[in-house]
């Protein structure tokens, strides 16, 4: 019987344990790369504007920043435009410890609405 309560106890503490690891080491990471490909890689205005509303209803955008016109090298990338947005998501990476970052070239103005409709 003794035996019985103690793997009940351990089991107990282990299976939250579990949780919180693979949370925040495999859904999260996971989740937010999956957001800023969607983001990075819409090529028509409706693609953009699902992706912005999936970026802004599934993570939290914390910032939203429209890149100087000048700014043409992006994360080893040449983007080019009069609008190049920056994106970021509160949670940081465990594994790079920055925040979650998007950058892309804007194609309909009107889908940066999105974006500061849910983040105000």
């Amino acid at each position: 019987m003794r035996r019985k309560i103690i793997v009940a106890a351990g089991v107990l503490v282990f299976v939250p344990f579990l949780a919180i690891l693979v949370y925040g080491y495999a859904y999260e990471p996971l989740k937010y790369h999956y957001l800023v490909r969607r983001v990075e890689l819409a090529h028509t205005a409706a693609e953009e504007r699902a992706a912005f509303t999936l970026a802004a209803d599934w993570g939290r955008v914390w910032e939203v920043e429209r890149l100087q016109a000048s700014d043409m090298v992006v994360r080893g990338r040449k983007l080019s435009g009069d609008w190049l947005l920056r994106l970021e998501w509160l949670p940081s990476s465990p594994y790079g410890g920055g925040a979650y970052t998007a950058y892309r070239r804007v194609i309909d103005t009107n889908n940066v609405l999105i974006l500061w409709d849910k983040k105000y």
